[in-house]
C-alpha cells in the first residue's frame, strides 16, 4: 500500500527547493552536495559493533580509535566538511545507542576538536538514521537504506520539518507521487553515501543515488586516495580533501 504525499507536504517540498534556487550564490545549487553519509560498521568502524555484540557501555573501555577504520583521516574529513557547510550523517542496521556512544568518543571526546564536536553529528536524533526510524527494529538488517537515505534527503537537502518526514514513512520510495518523486529525485543527487554493502549501494545507486559509493576496505585514507581518482565527481566535490590528505606532501595532517 503506497501512502500519497500530502499537498502540504508537496508545497513545502517545491517552497524549500524554490528558496534553495533563489540562493543560488553563482553556483548551480542542484548540483552542489549537502550531504554525507556514512554506513556505520565495518565502513568508519573496521569492526562489526553490532555481530561482536559490543554495548554502548563497552565502548568507553575499548581501544575505540582503533575501532575505527582511520580516526584521524575521518575526523579531518569531518573539518573539510564543515568548512563546506556540508551535512554529515550515518544510516546504519546497528544500534542507535552503540553508534551515538563511539561517535562521542572519536569526536567530542577528541581534545581540541570542540568546534567538530558541535558541528558534526550533533543532532544525534536527526542525523543518525537506524531502522527504529524508518519503521524496523535497530539491529536488524532491512531490505536496503533507502527509506533512511531518503529520510536524511528530505531532512537536511530539502530542509523539511520532522512532522512531513514522519507522515512520509509509509510511503514506498520508488513510487511516491511523480511530483514528490522529482523534487526528491533531485536532491538525490546531492547526497554522497558510502557503505561497505554492495547492495545497499545498488540499490540507493537504482533509487537515484549517484554518488552512492562502494568502500569495501572500510572509509579510510587509502580508500579514499582509490576512489578520488576513480569517481571525477568526488574531486570536484571535496578538493581541499585532496589537497590536504592525498598528497604526499601534505601527510603532516594525517599524522596529528
Amino acid at each position: 500500500c503506497v501512502l500519497p504525499i500530502k499537498n502540504n507536504t508537496l508545497q513545502k517540498m517545491r517552497t524549500s527547493s524554490h528558496h534553495h534556487d533563489e540562493n543560488n550564490d553563482n553556483d548551480n545549487d542542484d548540483e552542489r552536495i549537502k550531504l554525507v553519509v556514512w554506513d556505520f560498521d565495518m565502513t568508519i568502524l573496521r569492526i562489526h559493533s553490532f555481530a561482536k555484540r559490543i554495548s554502548a557501555l563497552d565502548v568507553p573501555r575499548r581501544d575505540y580509535e582503533r575501532d575505527c577504520a582511520d580516526a584521524n583521516f575521518f575526523r579531518a574529513f569531518l573539518r573539510e566538511m564543515k568548512q563546506k557547510s556540508i551535512k554529515v550523517a550515518i544510516a546504519s542496521f546497528g544500534k542507535r545507542e552503540v553508534i551515538e556512544t563511539y561517535l562521542k568518543c572519536l569526536v567530542d571526546g577528541k581534545k581540541g576538536d570542540e568546534d567538530l564536536a558541535e558541528y558534526a553529528f550533533n543532532e544525534k536524533k536527526k542525523s543518525i538514521v537506524t531502522p527504529n526510524d524508518v519503521g524496523g527494529t535497530d539491529g536488524c538488517s532491512m531490505k536496503d537504506k533507502s527509506r533512511m537515505l531518503d529520510a536524511l534527503t528530505k531532512r537536511y537537502v530539502l530542509s523539511m520539518n520532522e512532522e512531513d518526514i514522519s507522515s512520509a514513512q509509509g510511503e514506498d520510495p520508488v513510487e511516491s507521487s511523480s511530483a514528490a518523486s522529482s523534487l526528491l529525485g533531485k536532491a538525490r543527487k546531492q547526497v554522497v553515501f558510502f557503505d561497505d554493502d554492495e547492495d545497499n549501494v545498488n540499490a540507493a545507486k537504482k533509487l537515484g543515488y549517484a554518488y552512492a559509493v562502494h568502500t569495501p576496505n572500510a572509509f579510510e585514507r587509502e580508500s579514499w586516495r582509490e576512489l578520488y581518482w576513480k569517481i571525477p565527481k568526488l574531486r570536484e566535490l571535496f578538493p581541499e580533501v585532496d589537497e590536504n590528505l592525498t598528497h604526499s606532501k601534505t601527510r603532516k595532517v594525517l599524522q596529528m
